[in-house]
């Protein structure tokens, strides 16, 4: 479902801005330290997180008791991502003075963390707490124990605080959420119709009846709720629950017009809409390329200043084959946002798509000026090297690329050791080209490329022919039915002398190609030759050299085995 993407989940709040540090210590009464803090400040709008933590641990040294500091040193850590420390500077703040914000901000770094257990705990403390509303942070309690997968003690929580107060639409929004996960849709429906008959106003209500309605069969009753939802609370959320039921029911016009309109909304958040479009990108999303790119032509004209929007459209375009208008819209992306990896990986694709390797050679300097050394920039600009013909430029680039790659994915790094076996293999560094290849099978057991690779240059060299006939077997197992990888592996056989299986293969590779190469066709002949077909072998070789793909020493060999009637090393 779309709205699977939407779902009320515990969200993580961990002071992003300098603006939250410094309205975090607006708040402080004026103490001894106070215009230290303010002048901390300027550290912070400048983004030396270094000396603002230098200045602040000057300060809790000589005012060991300064509670509000602690507390600014755990946002600071926070901001920064350091989520240990925050919790360390936060919960000496809490052991002078356990206010309410110190104890709130420790239970998002904890949920952040995962470690809900330790979340409860501090919510328990913030609950016996005077000042605080209770209903909001027992609901909390119940989602984080439901979230940590102790739902029959979330269940009993649910209950008993229903029975001991008030009644209320968001305490059984949290009780519905429960029997959701439990399939008692006519427990949910008792629960929740009381609410929209008086019109609740939480839209959350008739989402969850529409989906307890379509858990009991009865799609039009689900409909029905969701448009009584959508006048009651006028949210355009419920657009999104609409655009689902429709596509469950079958009616892709309807479910499409109900997205569209969510997509117009700017009541919706543009983060919530990119989750979206993004999902439906991938096979079977239900909707046409056409209809995509609609979506994305209203998220742009929605929210033109975001740089994601422009990648979204730009990733429609390249589903649609319109490399031109992806460029156009990677290319603006960039523009908004010059740190967007993803927008500039993405145009440096296209740009070697349309064989303009100069133009992703320039762009690729751009986004290295913006993002130094970043890996993924690196090889994409080593692979528009390669593609250009400048192999020792592309070599200093693509071992930049594993330099700073070493976080990376497994998979990404494999991608970079296969680059670097191609380019040894043109500067004729077969032993450096052999160990870069065998790296990248090791960190991915399924990169064909590097296996199809190694394995054919290892035949040439009639090198360590067992293991190319393994690595060029297993790609051909992992891609089936692909005439390059079953030239490869005839081409290993052919070099092991098993002429007959070789045949095998390179008739499969012969059947699965568009059109032969030359290459393709030579390799035909040499195996028909060993096969003691010689009028089929000279019928595919003249074939090979009537294609005018070859010239110099090989189109010399070629005419030698035609006219010799014979195999020519």
């Amino acid at each position: 479902m779309l709205k699977k993407y939407l779902k009320y989940a515990v969200l993580v709040t961990m002071f992003t801005g300098v603006g939250q540090l410094v309205s975090a210590q607006s708040n402080i009464k004026e103490k001894p330290y106070s215009q230290q803090l303010k002048n901390i400040e300027v550290f912070l709008r400048k983004g030396d997180y270094n000396q603002a933590l230098d200045s602040l641990n000057a300060i809790t040294e000589r005012y060991p008791k300064a509670d509000d500091v602690y507390f600014t040193k755990a946002v600071l850590f926070g901001q920064m991502r350091n989520a240990d420390q925050a919790l360390e500077e936060v919960n000496k703040a809490i052991a002078i003075d356990p206010k309410e914000e110190y104890l709130s901000f420790n239970i998002d770094v904890n949920k952040g963390k995962g470690d809900i257990p330790s979340a409860i705990r501090t919510l328990d403390i913030l609950i016996e707490k005077k000042k605080v509303n209770k209903a909001a942070l027992n609901r909390e309690k119940i989602m984080l124990l439901f979230n940590s997968d102790k739902k029959d003690e979330a269940f009993t929580l649910y209950q008993d605080i229903r029975k001991s107060s008030t009644a209320s639409d968001t305490l059984d929004v949290v009780g519905a959420t429960l029997l959701l996960s439990k399939d008692d849709f006519p427990a949910v429906i008792t629960l929740l119709e009381p609410w929209a008959s008086q019109k609740s106003p939480l839209a959350q209500v008739y989402s969850q009846l529409a989906q307890a309605y379509r858990g009991i069969k009865d799609p039009k009753k689900a409909i029905s709720i969701l448009n009584t939802g959508i006048l009651n609370t006028n949210d355009d959320y419920l657009f999104l629950d609409l655009a689902d039921e429709y596509r469950l029911s079958g009616k892709s016009k309807f479910s499409f017009d109900y997205l569209k309109q969510a997509f117009l909304s700017k009541k919706i958040d543009f983060a919530d809409k990119n989750r979206i479009i993004l999902s439906l990108l991938g096979p079977n999303s239900g909707f046409s390329l056409q209809q995509l790119q609609d979506l994305a032509n209203v998220l742009v004209d929605t929210h033109p200043r975001v740089a994601e929007s422009h990648v979204a459209k730009g990733q429609v375009n390249w589903l649609r084959n319109d490399l031109v208008g992806a460029q156009s819209s990677f290319s603006i992306a960039v523009g908004i946002n010059p740190y967007q990896i993803d927008a500039w990986r993405m145009l440096m694709n296209v740009d070697l798509a349309l064989e303009q390797y100069d133009q992703a050679i320039e762009h690729g300097g751009e986004a290295l000026q913006n993002i130094p050394n970043n890996p993924v920039i690196l090889y994409f600009s080593s692979v528009a090297y390669t593609m250009k013909g400048d192999h020792t430029r592309a070599r200093n680039l693509m071992e930049a690329a594993l330099n700073n790659g070493q976080n990376e994915n497994a998979i990404f790094q494999s991608n970079i050791y296969s680059g670097l076996g191609d380019i040894y293999h043109t500067l004729n560094m077969e032993s450096a080209s052999d160990v870069a290849y065998r790296e990248a099978i090791k960190l991915d057991s399924t990169n064909v490329s590097a296996m199809n690779n190694l394995a054919y240059y290892l035949s040439l060299r009639k090198q360590d022919l067992e293991d190319a006939a393994h690595f060029s077997k297993t790609a051909t197992t992992l891609r089936p039915n692909d005439a390059t990888l079953e030239d490869t592996y005839a081409w290993v056989l052919f070099k092991q002398e098993k002429y007959t299986d070789a045949l095998i293969w390179i008739e499969k590779a012969i059947e699965n190609s568009q059109t032969a190469s030359t290459v393709l066709l030579e390799h035909y002949g040499d195996i028909l030759i060993k096969n003691q077909k010689t009028s089929d072998a000279l019928k595919q070789w003249k074939l090979a050299l009537e294609k005018k793909e070859v010239s110099g020493e090989n189109e010399e060999k070629l005419k030698e085995k035609i006219n010799k009637k014979t195999y020519v090393e």
